[in-house]
């Protein structure tokens, strides 16, 4: 197996991880004040994600044989990371330019463009080592940075100083995504958990920025 392929199921590996403890923290935080028949949905869409991050990465450890990716398969995969990452820019700071804080201003101006730049370089060259580079740059936006005092935040506000979980399932979606790009075997579900959480984001927008809901 090529270095670069195994350095990228390690790097997946310690995402799909991350993304566990994350999402964990906040279910939690959000099943506490809010009404249950949210907290559900959020739960399984966090469920999802990791089910299929983790389905996704054993097929590659195994080596599990995999038909090759159709030009759509992998265009909806590719494109849902740069779309996953924008909506959850679109979830803090809504449609202005700038962020909370200088770093979110960084990530939603300059990285998130750079990881569709990367996203459309793998489209056309196919070239496997692109996915360890877009893995690796996924984490970015993970640093804690976000200063909005709301639920998915404050735990984290009031022992370090800054949020984690503001791009948690813009993340999400870069290791649903890059796992199933590994080792195509059931891509569509792979798609399916990506583009819900894309659509969940969407509404979280809406509700949050224009009705004041859920807060």
């Amino acid at each position: 197996m090529a270095w670069h392929n195994r350095l990228q199921q390690l790097m997946s590996g310690t995402g799909v991880l991350v993304v566990a403890l994350l999402l964990a923290r906040f279910a939690l935080d959000f099943s506490a004040s809010v009404a249950w028949w949210l907290a559900v949905p959020f739960w399984l869409l966090a469920a999802a994600a990791i089910s299929a991050s983790v389905v996704n990465l054993l097929a590659a450890v195994r080596g599990e044989s995999a038909r090759p990716a159709s030009q759509k398969t992998r265009g909806l995969l590719l494109a849902a990371i740069p779309v996953a990452m924008f909506a959850a820019s679109l979830d803090c700071s809504g449609l202005a330019l700038s962020g909370c804080s200088r770093f979110c201003s960084f990530i939603k101006l300059v990285w998130i463009p750079l990881i569709a730049v990367g996203c459309a370089a793998h489209f056309l060259t196919r070239l496997n080592s692109l996915l360890g580079v877009l893995t690796l740059m996924s984490f970015l936006p993970l640093a804690p940075h976000c200063v909005c005092y709301n639920v998915a935040n404050a735990w984290w506000i009031d022992r370090i100083g800054a949020s984690p979980e503001c791009y948690v399932w813009g993340f999400a979606v870069s290791m649903v995504s890059l796992t199933a790009l590994s080792r195509v075997v059931r891509p569509w579900v792979s798609i399916g958990v990506s583009w819900s959480i894309i659509g969940g984001a969407a509404g979280f927008f809406i509700g949050h920025h224009y009705f004041q809901f859920p807060w």
